[in-house]
């Protein structure tokens, strides 16, 4: 199943708008975001050993229980989460993009709001008044941490200048470096 995040395209476009139009970005992570997905269909699991069995219930050795909410390793589980959120933000107003389907725009008389999902995170970009209340109508429905301006996303790091944003791809050259033993 198939759960749309954002790509790398999407992302350089987003920070030029940001830069152009002086707007905020502020990257928000979803806690368990997983646990919101519903389930579409009856799903078993067997139970995880460790798990503490009734002693009434003993006699059987083969156990499965049926989940109620999405984990993270089902296949269905990012699509589900996307499902929620997306009804969410339609639900509030918010209209989902066709063609880049993990971004989600609300218009105003004032502006703009954009949510932009990347798996568990979303990037809220729009001016700072108009970001805490996207934020708090969030916090309504998911536990929402702030982690404030983008430092990284997409394997390059962002760096915050006053004429802007500096974006270079450090983190990824180290780790092709450490990855064929050529640093120590």
């Amino acid at each position: 199943m198939y759960s749309p995040v954002m790509d790398m395209i999407t992302f350089c476009f987003l920070i030029s708008l940001t830069i152009f139009e002086k707007l905020k970005m502020r990257l928000k992570d979803v806690v368990m975001a997983y646990l919101y997905g519903l389930l579409d269909s009856d799903t078993c699991m067997i139970i995880p050993k460790g798990f503490k069995i009734p002693k009434a219930y003993t006699s059987c050795n083969l156990f499965s229980i049926k989940l109620q909410r999405s984990l993270y390793e089902l296949k269905q589980s990012s699509h589900m989460r996307y499902q929620h959120l997306s009804d969410y933000q339609i639900k509030e107003g918010y209209k989902n993009n066709s063609i880049c389907p993990c971004v989600f725009i609300k218009k105003s008389k004032i502006g703009f709001v954009m949510v932009v999902v990347y798996v568990d995170n979303m990037n809220l970009i729009r001016t700072l008044e108009k970001l805490s209340k996207t934020t708090e109508y969030l916090k309504k429905e998911f536990e929402v941490k702030d982690f404030g301006k983008i430092k990284l996303c997409l394997g390059l790091e962002r760096e915050h200048k006053a004429n802007g944003i500096l974006i270079h791809p450090f983190r990824d050259c180290l780790d092709i470096l450490t990855w064929t033993w050529l640093t120590h």
